[in-house]
């Protein structure tokens, strides 16, 4: 799923529901933290993500 950040953003009650890295649900409050994070690096999608991001941003 390559998602618009900000639009997730903004549907994060349900939005979150959509999101998996390495075949496992994420919860809501990683889906913020990894979509905030994508803001603040200027990204538009979570096509931009590389999965090593994702796995930092999840450990911290």
């Amino acid at each position: 799923m390559h998602a618009d950040i900000q639009g997730a953003l903004n549907q994060i009650n349900t939005s979150y529901k959509a999101f998996e890295h390495n075949d496992k649900k994420l919860t809501k409050s990683q889906v913020r933290k990894i979509l905030e994070y994508g803001l603040s690096k200027g990204y538009k999608t979570t096509r931009d993500f590389k999965d090593e991001e994702v796995d930092q941003i999840i450990k911290t």
